[in-house]
């Protein structure tokens, strides 16, 4: 079986993605409480950013999850195979908008998330960075 391997763009450490685990955690992102699905180097915890989801997201995907229940009920009586079908499809374009606004959720956040630790209790936690750009005067913006 062909293993799943990534490099780490910090260390440079390889390690095979059976290795990782996904966690979640809420951040706040401006007045925004977002959850952060995300993976670790094993090496050196550099914080890979798998999706981030709102309250919006959840809403899609709880939807999508109704939706499945209704067509596998649909299924298992025979009477109602046409709604079952008509049911999957339904789920096929759920699951698609589900995406597109992932995606957009996403790049609405182009920046960084690293571990960060206050003075006070030492406990990290996650922190965004938001993504660095200059404009034409050649000044940074944030």
């Amino acid at each position: 079986m062909d293993r799943k391997m990534m490099i780490c763009d910090d260390c440079k450490h390889l390690f095979s993605f059976e290795q990782i685990k996904i966690n979640e955690s809420i951040v706040k992102i401006g007045n925004e409480d977002l959850t952060l699905v995300y993976f670790l180097c094993p090496r050196c915890n550099k914080v890979y950013r798998v999706t981030l989801k709102d309250a919006r997201y959840e809403e899609l995907a709880k939807d999508i999850e109704r939706t499945k229940v209704r067509a596998r009920k649909a299924r298992n009586d025979n009477r109602c195979e046409g709604l079952a079908n008509t049911l999957d499809g339904m789920v096929i374009k759920k699951t698609e908008r589900l995406q597109r606004y992932a995606m957009k959720l996403n790049a609405s956040f182009m920046g960084t998330f690293t571990f960060t630790s206050s003075e006070n209790n030492q406990k990290e936690k996650i922190k965004y960075l938001p993504q660095r750009t200059w404009n034409l005067g050649g000044k940074q913006n944030e």
